[in-house]
């Protein structure tokens, strides 16, 4: 029984362990071999065996009596062939198989030569998958492998070349490349330091030099440079992003490819300049995989563009997308996407948005959004978003929306304006405005107007509400909480017996609502509905004068109704307050009623008659007017 447990252990063992090589292809697999003078065919058995995979070639290509000697330990088998063939054979896997071929006849002046190797840990020599490795001056650039091996073309004619490489959270090497041929080149990285974080801004670039001469050689001769120590109170702070950052960059990631985004994580303290750029898609175009880190003076991207920044110019067909800052002229056909700053004129299509701040003019089809500061002229088809503090004038068709501060601006939507805090300047809106902090400034709507502290200027809309109100409100309906004027009364007349009544707005100037009634009483309508404008004058601490202006309609539910019932008021009234929410109110009006009904006037107790039964040519109207007295008890604030 333990004799069958032990052979099942090692059979599963070594199924296993037989999986994971043929999940690694067959170049990358790390062997061990010591190959002393063999012939060739036997010494590509050993290599075979401890791959665990099977060479395919024609016998005719590879010198039988050729000997061999090699004694690597736990290298990839790519590193293996390099020593048995040199640049003599050239191999490919497929599937288990390593197939070789002979190597093409280079030309006496080649005009290309190939580099390739692996990117290694120095630490733990641990072979690094997507690494950046890319060549300034032809923008030619690869990526690793999983298994960090990467292969790059470059031309022979470049007065020296300079093979840069980069990983997020190593130090970036350069590499001075000395001999002009095709060889292997294997790069070292180290690793940062605890005490610098992964986002700075700048760091140093190790300086390594090719030692290659005739024969491929895996050493590299390192000059290191010592790094400084950075204070961790200066160390800057990894930003938690937005959910629109998160959906802006989520864009891109869509538009560009795998590879530009490698090289943009782990180039991230690398700009490289030119001074134009043509592109048809982000990852098809003269600036090639580096797109993302170059900041171009002009550029023209037929469909859709990549960079990190642009200087001067930009136009696109469809789609332009900045991961830094903006300088000068941006246009395309649907929208532009920018990470950071904008200075200058962004025209869009359809939309605009921007994760930095924005100084100039934005005009877009659909919307125009920005994730910072914004000093501009916003022009939007149907709305402008800012999430932070906006100067300048802001248009949109249907609404627009700061969620900061805007010092100075004017806010002019089809709809809706929408201020998160405070505000100095315009608000104009067909329906509502809105600002969430005080307002120096003007609100002019259709409906509704809502702000903290008016100063500087007015309300006017039909529905105006204010915590409170330097000035006066100008509309249909005004509400301040802070310093307002509110009363609701209760009281009689010559023509009703009951009357309830509100009064809203500033002292100054406010806005009555008033029904009322005189029960069963014959001659008397049943019910009443007002609307007036009042204003009032301080006569003492307690005592003021109002002067107000109603219109009525009177309702008797019978034959009167069919046509007009109008009762025009015009009172004087004095207000003196007996409490803190208490006062009376009394006073006279002068009051004209006109109807198109062939009756008389409704009962009025106590009043005085001015004239009587007047008929007017003008639609046939019957006038009466009288001097009537209302006195009554109002109860709200003692502000006023």
């Amino acid at each position: 029984m333990v004799s069958l447990r032990i052979y099942s252990f090692l059979f599963f063992f070594f199924a296993a362990t037989g999986l994971r090589a043929q999940s690694t292809p067959p170049l990358e697999r790390l062997i061990t071999v010591d190959i002393r003078n063999q012939r060739i065919e036997e010494a590509l058995r050993q290599i075979s065996s401890a791959g665990r995979f099977e060479f395919s070639y024609n016998p005719a290509h590879v010198d039988k009596n050729t000997l061999v000697t090699v004694r690597l330990t736990n290298v990839p088998v790519r590193q293996v062939l390099n020593q048995v063939f040199a640049t003599t054979m050239t191999y490919k896997a497929r599937g288990n198989h390593i197939i070789l071929l002979r190597a093409e006849q280079t030309e006496s002046t080649p005009k290309n030569l190939l580099l390739d190797g692996y990117i290694l840990d120095e630490t733990t020599g641990e072979r690094i998958g997507q690494a950046s490795i890319f060549e300034k001056t032809t923008l030619a650039s690869t990526v690793s492998n999983p298994f960090g091996y990467y292969r790059i073309k470059l031309p022979t004619d470049l007065p020296m070349i300079r093979l840069d490489v980069r990983k997020q959270a190593y130090v970036g090497e350069t590499v001075t490349v000395r001999g002009k041929f095709t060889h292997t080149i294997n790069v070292r990285l180290k690793p940062l330091p605890q005490n610098i974080p992964v986002q700075a801004q700048a760091l140093p670039i190790r300086i390594t030099e090719d030692t290659t001469r005739s024969t491929p050689s895996l050493g590299l001769a390192a000059v290191s440079v010592e790094l400084p120590a950075v204070p961790a109170d200066t160390m800057p702070r990894q930003e938690t992003l937005s959910i629109l950052d998160r959906g802006r960059l989520g864009v891109m990631k869509l538009l560009v490819s795998a590879q530009q985004t490698i090289h943009d994580i782990n180039m991230n303290r690398d700009t490289l300049y030119r001074d134009w750029q043509i592109s048809f898609l982000p990852y098809i175009g003269t600036n090639h995989r580096l797109s993302g880190r170059i900041i171009n003076r002009f550029s023209v991207n037929v469909l859709a563009g990549y960079s990190f920044g642009v200087q001067a110019f930009e136009v696109g067909g469809l789609l332009n997308l900045v991961g830094g800052d903006v300088h000068g002229f941006q246009a395309a056909g649907w929208g532009n996407l920018v990470g950071r700053q904008v200075n200058g004129v962004q025209v869009g299509g359809l939309f605009n948005v921007n994760g930095g701040e924005v100084s100039g003019l934005q005009a877009a089809g659909t919307f125009n959004m920005n994730l910072k500061q914004v000093q501009a002229v916003q022009l939007g088809g149907l709305f402008n978003m800012n999430l932070k503090q906006a100067q300048g004038v802001q248009v949109g068709g249907l609404f627009n929306f700061t969620l900061g501060e805007q010092p100075g601006v004017a806010q002019i939507g089809g709809l809706m304006n929408i201020a998160g805090s405070k505000i100095k300047g315009v608000q104009l809106a067909g329906l509502v405005n809105y600002a969430h902090g005080d307002l120096r400034g003007w609100q002019i709507s259709g409906i509704v107007n809502r702000a903290r502290t008016i100063t500087g200027g007015h309300q006017i809309g039909l529905i105006n509400i204010a915590d409170s109100a330097g000035n006066i409100p100008i509309g249909l309906l005004s509400h301040v909480q802070k310093g307002g004027y509110r009363r609701i009364e209760v009281s009689s007349d010559e023509v009703n017996l009951f009357n309830i009544a509100y009064r809203t707005g500033v002292r100054q100037f406010y806005n009555i609502l008033s029904a009322g009634t005189s029960f069963e009483r014959v001659g008397s309508p049943r019910l009443s509905a007002g609307y007036g404008l009042g204003t009032a004058f301080n006569l003492s601490k307690r005592t003021m004068l109002g002067l107000e202006g109603t219109a009525h309609h009177l309702f008797y539910f019978q034959g009167k109704d069919t046509g007009w019932n109008q009762q025009i008021r015009f009172s004087t009234l004095i207000e003196t307050r007996f409490s803190k929410n208490m006062s009376l109110a009394f006073g006279p009006s002068v009051n004209w009623y006109f109807t198109d009904n062939e009756t008389s006037k409704p009962i009025t107790q106590p009043a005085i008659s001015l004239y009587d039964n007047r008929v007017s040519d003008f639609g046939r109207t019957y006038n009466w007017g009288w001097i009537g007295f209302q006195v009554g008890l109002r109860f709200g604030n003692s502000n006023g």
